[in-house]
């Protein structure tokens, strides 16, 4: 009995600790967005992007998130702007799908935004890698993520022991790893950002007032605040120029040898002077001895 008991005690604290599927978590989460605290982060995120990222060339953008907040896309300027979710809602998406199988072709969009995606899917590799693969070359990518050292990632273990709230079962995922993923999957960093330093309390008075300590973090760029962001730019492949071989130019002394021509061996200079030779050049020199002194004679 009592080792059915701790076993059954290490399944549930387990279960607490395992990030769930996206779309059995999805719809607890947009309530959470909802309450003060989560307003304050889509605020100052909302804030972030549109002084950073407003203005990224393109034509087709789309959001992968897990809320409703359609005013995200407002901060960006592309002319096709959409949406997909991972499981149905009230608002209007532009399809229902998992984050691990779009359904795009490869190489059509011109930026991707990844808001709270990665954290709380169950396989954060292959959610990043498929957002990759619909991203043309020289494309944009930008990642919101709750940042694991700041208020909300260090209470993430204690309320995970102590209560079943969705919000705190996401993964720890660091700005260095997934630096390192976005570089295997040839995407170059061009600049992270910081923000929402307050910690995360359900209170009006305080998550919306811009206090000093908010107002100093933003100033210095302290690098612990709720939520961190990481832009990046796909790269463009570039082939390799084919050159002949430098051997076969001076085997055929520059010029290209004809297949159905044999070379003929090597022959001494002199021999090719023959009577024809001798005589062009002799009539050569005649014609120049004639022309010199009939120059002569017109000058006198």
């Amino acid at each position: 009995m009592i080792l059915k008991h701790l076993r059954r005690a290490g399944e549930n604290l387990f279960d607490r600790l395992k990030v769930r599927d996206l779309a059995l978590s999805s719809e607890a989460i947009g309530h959470w967005l909802k309450t003060d605290f989560g307003r304050y982060l889509l605020r100052q995120e909302r804030r972030i992007l549109r002084d950073k990222c407003s203005n990224l060339p393109g034509y087709r953008m789309l959001r992968l998130g897990l809320s409703e907040d359609s005013e995200t896309l407002d901060c960006f300027n592309h002319i096709h702007c959409f949406s997909m979710h991972p499981s149905e809602r009230k608002a209007g998406h532009g399809a229902i799908s998992d984050y691990m199988e779009l359904p795009l072709m490869s190489e059509t969009l011109d930026a991707v935004l990844l808001h709270h995606a990665l954290e709380f899917s169950t396989s954060p590799k292959a959610v990043l890698a498929e957002a990759s693969r619909v991203v043309m070359p020289g494309g944009h990518m930008v990642l919101c993520m709750l940042n694991p050292y700041g208020p909300m990632g260090l209470i993430k273990f204690p309320m995970q022991l102590f209560s079943k709230q969705p919000q705190y079962r996401f993964h720890n995922l660091r700005i260095s790893r997934l630096i390192d993923w976005l570089s295997l999957l040839n995407f170059h960093v061009v600049q992270i950002e910081h923000g929402a330093y307050n910690p995360p309390v359900d209170v009006p008075g305080w998550v919306e007032h811009n206090n000093l300590w908010e107002r100093a973090c933003k100033k210095i760029r302290f690098p612990l605040g709720n939520v961190y962001m990481i832009h990046a730019v796909k790269r463009v492949p570039r082939g390799t120029k084919t050159v002949s071989s430098p051997w076969q130019r001076v085997a055929n002394n520059g010029y290209p040898a004809s297949s159905g021509i044999k070379q003929a061996p090597h022959i001494n200079q002199t021999s090719l002077e023959g009577p024809a030779l001798r005589l062009s050049r002799a009539s050569l020199l005649s014609q120049v001895s004639k022309q010199k002194t009939s120059d002569q004679k017109k000058r006198q």
